[in-house]
């Protein structure tokens, strides 16, 4: 698989833009929790869930130019969109599309250096999260309905 690199990421926070501002995204890790099978010779593990779906995202800007247009969605709802776009070693042009719906957690101002730019980190859980790769879909999961698909399948079907 030819290695990507990123040329453009953009982000649609709470109904506020960000394009040029952007500095870096951490989409949700999807891990399992397990629980461990003791009182066998061997112990395994079975997957008895998943955790929360945090996501950060880091955007040049002072806490004060984002907190009236955020700051109503700390604890409470916010939509977020983030499209990542670029090309892959070939010359391929890729799209990969995350939507979280879910709770803004903090917005916090980054440790202040002479001569930087500031810079501001979006934190979040999701409730509802969902990638989508060039058209593929690699996750659609839904806390509140229960939807768990992941690499197109769905967990909750086994």
């Amino acid at each position: 698989m030819a290695k990507r690199i990123r040329l453009r990421l953009t982000a649609l926070v709470g109904g506020l833009p960000l394009a040029n501002e952007i500095v870096e995204f951490t989409p949700p890790e999807v891990n399992a929790k397990t629980d461990t099978n003791e009182g066998q010779f061997v112990a395994s593990e079975d997957i008895v869930g998943y955790e929360a779906l945090t996501w950060t995202l880091k955007v040049q800007a002072e806490r004060y130019m984002i907190m009236p247009s955020l700051g109503k969605f700390l604890a409470g709802d916010a939509m977020v969109n983030v499209t990542e776009r670029g090309k892959n070693q070939d010359g391929v042009n890729y799209v990969v599309n995350y939507t979280m719906g879910g709770m803004i957690k903090s917005i916090k101002q980054d440790t202040v250096k002479m001569g930087e730019k500031p810079v501001c980190t979006i934190e979040g859980t999701a409730k509802m999260f969902k990638e989508i790769d060039n058209g593929v879909l690699n996750y659609d999961i839904d806390t509140r309905t229960g939807k768990t698909i992941i690499g197109g399948f769905d967990q909750t079907d086994m």
